[in-house]
């Protein structure tokens, strides 16, 4: 996962030493492609009422989903350019934080469109398709809740620029050394590496793809994974033939 903006988050150790110390040792990195990206475009609510484009005036997901699945989902689309289109009911100023500000507005989705640069017809088509099923208080293409759906139908319409070279995107790595789920650290092969073991973010442990990420999986992940590892490095140490005791 590429990302250019500077909203990395994390603790200051976060620095990747412990894999590589791993790795040095015989360890397998696993899923070092992987990471969590995040749209927090919402509170205020009104604004899970709009839809996201990418820069050909696709949608692409539902809008009332985790913000971390539609930051993951951004980032797949081509182009740098998304947009949450919204109409004058849904429309409220996204948080100064998000740099979320207005790529474009018109009194018609043809001229938001055309201010946009996109494809004639593209953008305009997406925003009827979905007016009409909205109006029957379903959303066939992405599910999204009967609560959320609204036919943007209310000028002045908007187009908000979620940029992912501009708005914020926080995002930390995943991935980490391949563990068995007593904390052992395997090598390529699986095989576990003698008195070696690893939890939380240095592990590739449950949160493994960007995609499947939410709030506080890492720190189940550390707290259930860390007990484990210890416990299972404590018992190796009382049978190490070196131990006396």
């Amino acid at each position: 996962m590429l990302m250019r903006s500077a909203d990395p988050i994390g603790n200051p150790g976060d620095d990747g030493t412990g894999i590589l110390l791993g790795q040095s040792v015989g360890g397998a990195a696993i899923h070092m492609d992987q990471g969590f990206v995040s749209l927090p475009f919402y509170a205020p609510e009104s604004l899970l009422k709009g839809i996201f484009v990418n820069e050909r005036g696709q949608r692409f997901i539902n809008e009332d989903g985790y913000h971390g699945r539609t930051g993951w989902h951004a980032l797949q689309q081509a182009g740098e350019r998304i947009f949450l289109l919204v109409d004058n009911a849904a429309y409220a100023p996204p948080p100064e934080f998000t740099r979320i500000g207005i790529a474009a507005a018109g009194e018609s989705w043809n001229e938001v469109e055309q201010e946009l640069g996109m494809p004639e017809g593209s953008l305009s088509a997406t925003v009827q398709s979905y007016n009409r099923y909205a109006a029957q208080g379903c959303d066939p293409a992405f599910h999204k809740a009967a609560k959320w759906l609204k036919p943007l139908d209310e000028p002045p319409f908007v187009a908000l620029d979620c940029r992912i070279d501009y708005a914020f995107y926080p995002h930390f790595t995943l991935g980490g050394l391949d563990t068995l789920p007593s904390g052992q650290v395997v090598n390529e092969m699986r095989e576990p590496v003698p008195g070696l073991f690893a939890a939380g973010r240095t592990a590739c442990g449950l949160p493994r793809w960007g995609a499947g990420y939410s709030s506080g999986l890492s720190l189940a992940d550390a707290t259930f994974f860390g007990r484990q590892a210890g416990r299972h490095a404590a018992a190796n140490a009382l049978k190490s033939p070196s131990n006396t005791d």
